[in-house]
This record gives structure tokens, sequence and C-alpha cells, in this order.
């Protein structure tokens, strides 16, 4: 499949988290193996927090000629490709603009590990295994003769890229999706020359002080709901204005609230523009996928997003609405 593209693309979706960016980094690297340049398209989001995976004469995401941006007007000639990854969704609905990639490519390859969300794309290879803990681990397993024969400074970043869509996707071995399967790929990764340490600091703890002054606003905006069962907070437009702080750039800031005794589920509101909040949703006991997709969003049963329009009261009253039914059907059913 490869071998015969002459063109390659590799995408995934909206707002580019830690494993389907790095995956796409890690795929490519193995791509560049076999003798093949691609292309990762991105819409123009802030990539600096990765750079710590990129090469130092590539210190800037944007610095990446392997890395482009996608414009709407840019010409089809350019989106045309042979071979297109998408990695890390399933869905038309989290690519966005970029459907136009998909549109345009002669044969889409699809590699995720999400549950099915709306409207899914049509690939002619879909990959789609939920039981694999990130689309990184799939490439991992897609490719370990590739990978074990790349060199020495090549393994090493491909690992360094994997490792890092685990980190993401187990919130550092906190998540219930750590088992042992995890840590059988996370030693063997380990095996081929990563530092576990360096990366933790690198993708967790890398923070500015704005940054965190961002963070200790969001949480001091927390309130509990439905008998404490239900943790909300948010971030405004405001915050990050006078932060200086792009909230895209922020490292999941509902990690810094999953230890608090007795909740059944966060809800994270970030206001993007007037009226447009991003949503996050956790929890250890309740299907948050299944209420993010309801508002055009996925993910994950107990991690997943969308995007809903309204006035903050008006989204969050939607839901906890939402998620207190949920909490009344888990309780008669346990």
């Amino acid at each position: 499949m490869v071998a015969e593209a002459e063109s390659i693309g590799i995408t995934t979706h909206l707002n580019p988290d830690g494993d389907g960016y790095c995956a796409a980094l890690a795929l490519q690297k193995i791509i560049s193996a076999m003798g093949k340049k691609s292309v990762i398209w991105m819409d123009e989001d802030n990539l600096k927090r990765f750079d710590f995976l990129l090469h130092p004469a590539l210190s800037l995401a944007s610095q990446n000629p392997e890395v482009q941006i996608f414009y709407p007007d840019i010409p089809l000639s350019r989106q045309k490709t042979d071979l297109l990854f998408v990695v890390d969704c399933n869905s038309y609905e989290r690519i966005g603009m970029r459907r136009s990639l998909l549109d345009n490519s002669g044969f889409i390859a699809l590699l995720d590990h999400h549950i099915l969300e709306n409207h899914p794309i049509q690939a002619d290879l879909a990959f789609i295994d939920t039981a694999y803990v990130s689309v990184g681990a799939i490439i991992h397993e897609l490719f370990q003769e590739e990978i074990a024969s790349l060199p020495s400074a090549d393994k090493v970043y491909v690992a360094n890229c994997l490792y890092t869509t685990i980190l993401n996707d187990t919130n550092n071995f906190a998540n219930a999706n750590t088992n042992a399967e995890v840590f059988e790929l996370a030693a063997e990764l380990s095996r081929l020359g990563i530092k576990p340490n360096l990366l933790y600091k690198e993708f967790f703890l890398n923070h500015a002080a704005e940054e965190m002054r961002y963070v200790g606003q969001t949480l001091s905006t927390i309130a509990l709901h439905h008998d404490r069962r239900i943790l909300s907070m948010y971030s405004t437009q405001e915050m990050s204005l006078e932060n200086q702080v792009d909230p895209e750039s922020v490292m999941n800031i509902t990690r810094w609230v999953q230890g608090v005794a007795g909740i059944d589920a966060i809800v994270y509101l970030l206001e993007t523009s007037e009226n447009t909040f991003k949503i996050s949703l956790r929890s250890i006991n309740l299907d948050v996928n299944a209420i993010a997709v309801k508002y055009g969003g996925g993910g994950h049963r107990q991690a997943s997003g969308c995007t809903i329009l309204g006035t903050r009261e008006e989204v969050l009253s939607k839901l906890l609405s939402d998620i207190q039914q949920a909490i009344t059907e888990y309780d008669q059913n346990r």
C-alpha cells in the first residue's frame, strides 16, 4: 500500500492531542524509512507543546516542512494523494474542513481506537479496535518489523512518539484503560531507548507560569451539582487573554480534578468564542461518550468531548440534565 503510493498524506482530528498528532509523527517517520515522503495536514493549531519530539533544527512545528497547514483554498492538485492515513478518529465531523482531503484521496486508510461515531468515515481500509490503548499502540502493532529495522536514532524517535500517545490516553497510567498489555508495550518502548522520566516531564510538567495561573483561575470556578456527584468548571476567553495563553496548548485541565472524591462525572466548558463551548466529559462509571455523541462529538466511554453553542448557563444546564439521567440509570442498574 505504502510502496505503491506516489503521494501520501496523514491527518487526524480537530484540536489534535498527544495521541493523534504524535501517532502521525511516528507514522511519518516509518513511511520515510520506506523511502516515501508524506505530509501531515493540520489546521492552524498551536503544536508548540509537542516541540520536544521534533528535531532541534525544526524546533517549531510550523517550521517543519512535512507538517502543513490546511486552508480551504488550497489547490486541489495539492490536496490529492494516492494514499491518505486518517488516525485517531473515525467521523467526518471530527475532521472539519479537511474533509476535502478525504474526498480527493485515491485510497483512505483509517487507524483508530474510538467507538464508532456519528457520520463514520468511508475508508478503503479501516482498522478500528477499542481494545488498543491509543492509536499509537495500533501503529506499533502494524509496523513492528519496520520499527525494528529503523536506524537507532529514528527508532528512538518513533518510540518517543508512541510512548507519548500512551501517556496522553492513559493520563500517565492513571486511567482505567491501563492494563498489563499497556505496561508490556511501555516496557518494549523502553527497550527501544526512550527515557520515560524525561518524556513525562516534557509532556506533563513543562508549564509556563501564565499557564499555571490560567489553570488556577479555571479551578476556582469549580461547582458541585446533584448531591456533589457532578463537578463542573469552565474557562473563559478573558482568562486566556489575561494570561496570554492559547487554550488549545494547555494540557488537559480535567486531569487536575480527576482525584476529587465522590465525583461521578466531570464537565469542563472551554469558551472558544462567544456562545461557543468546547466540552470535555470525564467519568469512571458513566458512558459520557453517549452524551458527547448526542451533540456531534465522540471519544471514549469514560472520556469524551463535543462542541455546543449557547450561553454558558444554557450549555451547562443541558449537560447536567443528561448526566443526571445517566447517574439515575447507573444507580438503577447497580
